[in-house]
């Protein structure tokens, strides 16, 4: 039975002008609050376009567009609902929400829409962030794994691990239940093998947490190298446009440069930093040490060499500096010919030349993998920290069990409770079990009117 909560209203559309801009109402009796500011003929016809012209307070129109009503279930939320699209401008938005709240409805919260939506069954859990996602995608990338989400995609995924789990629990408790019975039970090995299976589905969903991460947030990308060994000609070549100046002279990038980038629908946020050496100049100095703090902050730093010249000093100080971070060497000016002391010294470095367009695709295509992003990837549904979090705790669970049960005999009634542990921590992803404090989390990063 779906539950209808008290009428909430909100503008859908951003703020500005615009040619439309929408409101949304949802709730308990809202036509009925609403129904005397509208001039319209007879009742509204569920699911009908309907134009209509919005009274002002003083009985005069506010403005005309098109009526659309919802009665529970048929809507977004469950609830009856309507959408009204009117003129754009913000005066007649505002005065129109204004009117709406002066009728007894509440503003709605962030997210509220979609949060009665999930309440109401409408979507699980991972369905109802997807709508986040979807709104906020970064890239092409992003959009389609937000919409695989949305679809239940993922939704599916951890069904049929709990489905699996279920079924699993079925035996155990049946065989507490019924132990003086003559009726099937999983073997020791039998359930080894099942657990086995339920980890690795779990470990190939957790592979996919840093690719999700990324998309959402995009990927922090830095350029670092010392002077006039082609970072700002790199920088270019990537963007596929001239942004970085780019002279014979060292030290032309004094600070960093910052450009948003998209390689193969993958966000990334490309930053040339100032060449890194010591200088005693007070402004190249400034931009060396930013470069410095770039480095901590940046997912993957690309350290360019110049491969027409030795290795100098400051080439193997700067490596000394990125070595332990993620990071891939590029040797640049490869159409000049490689020095044997930059090969010997870098044999797995990617070798380009920025200046002729030479290995830059190449270069694109090893950095998404070493990011852990394949671009031949099926599953393409990616986890948020928040599932993380619970499919970690349901595998360290399971690991658990499964240790014990090569080593010792686990009472059923043992067994029984860490597979229902496991279970908690699977249905608390698809929102099966939940607490307000968690959707309040989840539902107030949403925009308000979703």
């Amino acid at each position: 039975m779906l539950k209808q909560r008290e009428p909430i209203v909100a503008i859908a559309t951003p703020l500005g002008e615009s040619a439309i801009g929408v409101l949304r109402l949802s709730g308990l009796g809202v036509w009925e609050k609403i129904r005397e500011l509208f001039l319209i003929r007879g009742g509204p016809r569920p699911r009908y376009a309907h134009f209509v012209k919005l009274k002002d307070q003083e009985g005069g129109i506010l403005d005309e567009g098109i009526m659309v009503y919802y009665r529970s279930p048929r809507s977004y939320t469950g609830e009856d609902m309507v959408e009204l699209f009117l003129h754009g401008n913000p005066i007649i938005l505002k005065k129109a929400l204004e009117l709406f709240l002066s009728r007894g409805i509440r503003l709605a919260e962030p997210g509220e829409f979609t949060k009665r939506a999930f309440l109401n069954g409408k979507m699980d859990l991972l369905q109802a962030e997807a709508v986040a996602d979807l709104i906020g995608a970064r890239s092409e990338r992003a959009l389609k794994s937000a919409q695989r989400r949305l679809q239940g995609e993922l939704s599916s995924l951890i069904n049929t691990m709990r489905d699996r789990l279920l079924e699993i629990l079925a035996h155990v408790e049946a065989d507490i239940e019924f132990s003086e019975e003559d009726i099937p039970t999983l073997d020791r090995g039998q359930l080894v093998n099942l657990l086995q299976n339920l980890d690795k589905d779990i470990e190939k969903l957790l592979s996919t947490v840093r690719t999700g991460e990324f998309l959402a947030r995009g990927i922090n990308l830095a350029l670092v190298g010392k002077p006039n060994v082609g970072k700002s000609s790199l920088f270019n070549a990537l963007l596929g446009k001239e942004r970085a100046i780019v002279t014979h002279l060292p030290g032309t990038t004094r600070d960093f440069l910052q450009e948003n980038l998209n390689i193969e629908g993958v966000p990334i946020n490309l930053i040339d930093t100032a060449g890194i050496r010591h200088t005693e100049d007070p402004v190249e100095k400034i931009g060396v040490e930013r470069s410095l703090q770039k480095l901590n902050t940046s997912d993957m730093v690309l350290l360019v060499l110049d491969g027409s010249k030795d290795l100098e000093d400051e080439d193997l100080s700067i490596h000394e500096r990125v070595r332990e971070l993620e990071h891939l060497v590029v040797i640049n000016k490869a159409d000049l010919g490689v020095r044997e002391s930059v090969a010997k010294s870098f044999p797995q470095a990617i070798r380009v030349s920025a200046l002729k367009g030479e290995g830059i695709e190449e270069l694109k295509r090893i950095l998404l993998e070493r990011l852990g992003i394949h671009l031949s990837d099926s599953l393409q549904v990616y986890l948020s920290v928040r599932h993380e979090a619970l499919l970690k705790k349901s595998q360290k669970v399971l690991k658990s069990l499964l240790n014990r049960l090569e080593t010792e005999e686990i009472f059923p009634e043992i067994l029984m409770l860490d597979l229902r542990e496991v279970l908690i921590y699977l249905e608390e992803i698809i929102g099966v079990v939940s607490t307000e404090d968690i959707l309040g989390s989840i539902f107030s990063k949403f925009c308000i009117g979703k």
